[in-house]
């Protein structure tokens, strides 16, 4: 098959247009976390707690309003100090334009 002129053009109209829109979908969408541990509503006898999972690498990842960072590929680790008793974590990623995800986790810490 010959590649005319024209159908070059209308081929990268194409590719750009599916490249643009696709990026697009992405910034629209709300940032995906996900949560490794700790899960929800678990008892801990230690007085801290490690927070790991993934983010979305284009948005900002807060826990409890902290600012935490993460590496490439969106991993993050965080330990907090627990009080006794039950303990509230919100855990929130921003994107750019406003969107945004929330993941609640209640951890109760009892001392031995």
């Amino acid at each position: 098959m010959i590649l005319l002129p024209e159908n070059f053009i209308i081929l990268l109209l194409t590719s750009l247009l599916i490249f643009n829109l696709y990026n697009f979908i992405d910034l629209a969408l709300p940032p995906k976390i996900k949560i490794i541990y700790p899960p929800n509503k678990i008892t801990v006898y230690n007085n801290s707690i490690d927070f790991k999972g993934f983010a979305d690498k284009r948005g900002d990842l807060f826990i409890n309003e902290l600012p935490v960072y993460f590496d490439d590929q969106g991993y993050f680790e965080k330990t907090f100090y627990l009080k006794e008793g039950l303990n509230r974590f919100i855990i929130k990623e921003k994107k750019f334009w406003g969107q945004e995800t929330k993941i609640e986790r209640e951890i109760i810490y009892l001392p031995r």
